[in-house]
């Protein structure tokens, strides 16, 4: 394989989606570390993997373009890959030069990799809708390039760490779906200029909404429904001119909904109910009903 051969590989489960991997290898620790972990597929009932995935320059798979006249229903395939093996867990750390990781829509198990913080390279980083246990790693804190982090859909624990609050590249943070607990950082949005979505619906976090929620200027989508955040809602988050979809419900917020929020003209979808202070709410919505959904 050339010295900076590029390298592309979707192992996916559920069409439309893929296990992917980009990189651009300069060694052949790159290498051995990408073939590794495609041994370590455990269950492949088509046999897709071991006979697609080789040593060729361009390392291909791309499940929709498998068998263009089969049905849809050929191309579907499972794949089990657990990361609780030390060896695992050394393979994803040596793929220095990765920039774009999806495991989405697979059934993998075990921790997220602490190794995952060694691709300093890393741009998008996608596992959701996994099996995935344990906490997320304060490593990921280290990934100063990346601009996509979704976990969406597994089962971690623990506080979010802090750390990724100070990714400056963020755009996308999705959580939802898992039991995450703790508080957010009071400058959670400090650090976060280029930040569009914050996604930490039906997880078990509290304390207040941060009111420098604000300065994450770019924002569209703020959703932290189904958690047990409690205090006001901040006045601030008027100030989010961005803002598309702000979702609060299924909380223990109290006091009245800011008028502001009315104001953003962007804003298209606003659900806040089943809190303490519904009545509060639904007041508001009598005075200055929203013509938006909510």
């Amino acid at each position: 394989m050339g010295k900076y051969a590029a390298v592309f590989i979707f192992l996916g489960v559920f069409y439309p989606t893929f296990f992917y991997l980009a990189a651009t290898l300069n060694s052949s620790t790159d290498e051995f570390s990408l073939l590794s972990l495609k041994t370590q597929i455990t269950s492949d009932p088509n046999n897709i993997i071991h006979k697609l995935v080789t040593r060729d320059l361009f390392l291909y798979l791309d499940w929709r373009n498998l068998r263009p006249e089969a049905p849809q229903s050929d191309w579907f395939g499972s794949f089990r890959y657990g990361f609780g093996g030390h060896h695992c867990k050394r393979e994803i750390g040596n793929l220095s030069f990765l920039t774009y990781m999806d495991l989405s829509n697979n059934s993998f198990t075990g921790l997220v990799p602490d190794e995952i913080g060694n691709l300093i390279r890393l741009r998008t980083l996608l596992m959701d809708y996994n099996e995935l246990t344990g906490q997320i790693p304060n490593s990921i804190g280290f990934l100063r390039k990346l601009e996509r982090l979704s976990l969406t859909r597994n089962h971690v624990v623990g506080t979010i760490p802090w750390s990724i609050f100070n990714i400056s590249s963020l755009q996308r943070i999705a959580l939802t779906g898992n039991k995450l607990s703790g508080t957010l950082p009071l400058d959670i949005c400090q650090h976060l200029p280029e930040l569009e979505y914050l996604l930490l619906s039906i997880n078990e976090l509290s304390g207040n909404i941060p009111t420098s929620i604000s300065m994450c200027a770019k924002l569209k989508a703020l959703s932290l429904s189904f958690n047990n955040f409690s205090g006001s809602i901040p006045v601030a988050i008027g100030n989010l001119t961005e803002l598309q979809i702000l979702y609060l419900g299924r909380n223990i917020l109290t006091g009245e909904l800011p008028s502001a929020i009315f104001n953003i003209s962007s804003l298209l979808f606003l659900a806040a109910g089943n809190n303490k202070s519904q009545a509060a709410f639904q007041k508001i919505y009598a005075i200055n009903p929203p013509s938006f959904k909510y």
